[in-house]
């Protein structure tokens, strides 16, 4: 009798300890999640709180920018930040990032302002983007098209695009007629907050024009026929507050070790040629320098870097391993093989609205695009 009751307590005691075991484990776990929710909840306030403070230094100051990572004490945590310019779709943008962190918990909030109308001077749309033809488009080989972080290297077609081979687009692809892909072609955008399709069909797009003859008379240097550049020689052309325009009423044709500085514009009557090893002295990084309008063809090749936003109201071809830096435009197709680049930087208004008006927008308050987190 005494064994049995002896076992019958033991048993007792481990079935209670088991139990108890169960429900502090199960509290211990309720704990845990409810400090994990507290603390994911208070990582989000921390971040909301960062973007609208970001916002509120924005609106009192719309030339506010933190290029490099800051980090600010909030609540108890800490919110690491950037407000950077951007470029989407091909809207200008400010970009506010914040990465907020509080007890192992992390959040990113990201919000998209667009940015305030100026009224001042903007290029027309066909410069919007870092490759932009009238007719089709056709990319092949290990071409790729790119841009710094901050941009999108969008490309379009009032035509048809063609893709083969390897080519990379660190954009969006729009067309009017159709799309077609072979190989292995990448489209990735920099910059897509609402997760936008990468290839889309949408309306034409206007295609600027002119005529060379009008800008004889305010030119700044005249070559009433062909302008040929070889070897070792230098364009010397204007400064931003008053770039220079030079009119060529034949062909242009460089070649050689040319080397390019200043501010200016080239109007061509005829066809352009570039090869050899052009070398830009005078480039920024947010925006062209110097810009080539060509009634014909436009055709450029080498091995060199070249700098500048670049029209053709016929066709544009692009062959060589050099890397074009800055925004092409053909008023009929584009051909781009190689194994070529273009690191998209955006079109200088200061250099279109002497040539084709200023396309003045119209006033805008500061206005949030879109917030993901």
């Amino acid at each position: 009798m005494g064994k049995t009751v002896l076992i019958y307590l033991l048993g007792t005691l481990s079935v209670f300890a088991v139990i108890n075991f169960n429900v502090n484990n199960a509290l211990l776990n309720q704990s845990s999640s409810s400090y994990s929710y507290y603390a994911e909840l208070r990582t989000r306030d921390i971040g909301n709180s960062m973007v609208e403070m970001l916002t509120s230094q924005l609106a009192d100051s719309i030339q506010f920018r933190v290029t490099s990572p800051t980090t600010k004490n909030l609540f108890g945590g800490q919110a690491v930040y950037t407000v950077r310019d951007t470029v989407v779709s091909p809207d200008s943008m400010v970009k506010i990032s914040v990465t907020a962190t509080y007890f192992g918990q992390t959040k990113k909030m990201v919000s998209m302002m667009k940015k305030p109308g100026s009224g001042g001077p903007v290029p027309p749309p066909a410069f919007r983007y870092a490759l932009f033809s009238n007719g089709n488009l056709q990319l092949s080989g290990n071409t790729e098209i790119q841009a710094e972080e901050e941009y999108n290297a969008n490309v379009h077609s009032n035509g048809s695009v063609q893709l083969s081979g390897n080519p990379e687009i660190e954009g969006f692809v729009t067309y009017v007629n159709q799309y077609s892909q072979s190989g292995h072609p990448e489209i990735q955008p920099n910059q897509n907050p609402d997760h936008l399709p990468v290839t889309n069909q949408i309306s034409p797009v206007p295609v600027p024009t002119f005529n060379p003859d009008d800008y004889q008379s305010i030119a700044q240097q005249t070559y009433p026929g062909n302008f040929n550049l070889s070897g070792n020689n230098t364009v010397t052309l204007g400064t931003a507050q008053n770039p220079k325009i030079i009119y060529v009423g034949g062909n242009l044709s460089w070649s050689g070790n040319v080397t390019v500085t200043g501010y200016g514009i080239i109007v061509v009557k005829g066809n352009s040629q570039m090869s050899g090893n052009v070398r830009f002295q005078t480039h920024e990084e947010d925006k062209s320098t110097f810009s080539l309008y060509s009634v014909g063809n436009i055709q450029l090749s080498g091995n060199s870097d070249m700098y500048g936003q670049y029209l053709s109201l016929h066709n544009i071809q692009i062959s060589g391993n050099g890397e074009i830096k800055g925004s092409l435009a053909a008023g009929g197709q584009v051909q781009m093989s190689g194994n070529g680049e273009i690191e998209y930087i955006p079109a200088n208004a200061d250099l279109t609205s002497p040539i084709f008006g200023s396309g003045q927008q119209t006033t805008r308050p500061l206005k949030a695009s879109s917030y993901y987190e």
